[in-house]
């Protein structure tokens, strides 16, 4: 296979690797619209615990990404997209993809970037709610406590306000704690502004420790998942080139293989191989009555036609890609012939079919070995 085709296939590698999976997301979403709508709306008078707030707005996300982070180098990786992901509702697409990320053993790092997909979603649900309940309804920050005074909490607040010290606005302050500290059997009679004055400390809490750190640890993950990626790929290379000859030699140049298949046979585009790519096969016939899909760019449909299929058909697949574990469960069940294919231009509209690499042939040659049923078929101009 051509190198430009080689790294197309590498950054198609990377592309589906680093897509979003939208179901994630939208837990990390609706958690973040629940939660924050939950504390914001406060009582009957519109008092809102500032410590709920920052239960939600600072302890979840810095516990849930302690989490993340220490399972990560001690464990499977513990995080939310890990959770999404053993419930029935993700797509097939995303299943498929979820299958090939495991091959790739990338399990972990693509989880907690997941992860904070889904947490970034958390967040923007979180301040727009924020927003909106501060534009449309009077909100009272309160706090309350029975064993806690205001010297006991300001502390904390002033080292939770360290990264914004340059925001004098967003800053805690000592009489605003006892000011603000609310008591069920007190009424008091301080201004309405007094209560309002903690909105701008919760909105930086919310967009350092909320978005601009997991926003920085998105990008930390991508860049580690395309580095795992880029080092698979040359390890790859390097044992592909490392066992060339040894390869060569393997290569049984009698090997038998078929070159005559029954007319009308029904074709399975496994590995999504182009149109064009496929008009240069006419004795194939290729028609929408007598095309399958199965494998992973199939949908569920495609995929649940394709394994009902009992007689024999013809798999198409990429000669450079190496036999996956998903293509020999499924050559299990069926019967028929495997066609690898090659062609020399990036530009589909000049492809050609180039003679199958030996290399690659052998490959198939091994896969094909260990299922009986199945044959080899190599057009003549094609050998």
């Amino acid at each position: 296979m051509p190198h430009k085709q080689q790294n197309i296939e590498n950054e198609n590698i990377k592309a589906q690797s680093l897509q979003v999976v939208w179901p994630i997301v939208l837990a990390g979403a609706t958690l973040g619209l629940f939660l924050s709508w939950s504390v914001l709306s406060g009582d009957t008078q519109g008092r809102v615990n500032l410590l709920y707030l920052l239960l939600v707005y600072l302890f979840i996300p810095i516990i849930s990404l302690l989490i993340s982070i220490i399972s990560l180098f001690f464990g499977q990786g513990l995080n939310l997209a890990c959770v999404v992901s053993r419930f029935p509702f993700l797509s097939y697409q995303n299943q498929t993809l979820l299958r090939k990320i495991q091959q790739l053993n990338l399990n972990k790092y693509w989880f907690l970037m997941q992860s904070q997909n889904a947490a970034l979603a958390f967040t923007l649900l979180s301040l727009m709610t924020f927003f909106v309940l501060l534009l449309v309804t009077d909100i009272n920050f309160v706090w309350r406590s029975t064993v806690l005074n205001a010297s006991d909490i300001y502390p904390l607040l002033k080292v939770v306000a360290f990264p914004w010290s340059f925001w004098s606005e967003a800053q805690p302050s000592l009489a605003l704690l006892e000011q603000t500290q609310d008591s069920r059997l007190v009424i008091t009679n301080l201004q309405g502004q007094i209560y309002a004055s903690w909105w701008q400390f919760i909105l930086a809490t919310q967009l350092f420790y909320s978005l601009l750190t997991r926003f920085i640890l998105l990008l930390l993950t991508r860049w580690r998942i395309k580095k795992l990626i880029n080092r698979d790929i040359e390890q790859q290379l390097h044992i592909k080139l490392s066992h060339q000859s040894k390869l060569k030699s393997e290569f049984d140049e009698s090997t038998h293989f078929c070159q005559q298949i029954p007319e009308g046979i029904i074709v399975n585009n496994w590995a999504g191989i182009p149109e064009p790519v496929l008009a240069l096969l006419p004795y194939l016939n290729i028609q929408p009555d007598n095309l399958i899909l199965a494998g992973p760019r199939a949908t569920a449909a495609e995929q649940l036609i394709a394994e009902r299929w009992q007689d024999k058909q013809l798999v198409i697949v990429k000669a450079w890609e190496p036999p996956l574990a998903e293509l020999e469960d499924y050559l299990q069940n069926g019967q028929g012939y495997l066609l690898p294919l090659e062609w020399d231009n990036t530009d589909l509209e000049q492809a050609k079919l180039v003679k199958s690499n030996p290399i690659h042939l052998s490959e198939w040659q091994r896969l094909i070995n260990k299922q009986p049923q199945w044959q080899l078929f190599l057009p003549s101009e094609l050998l």
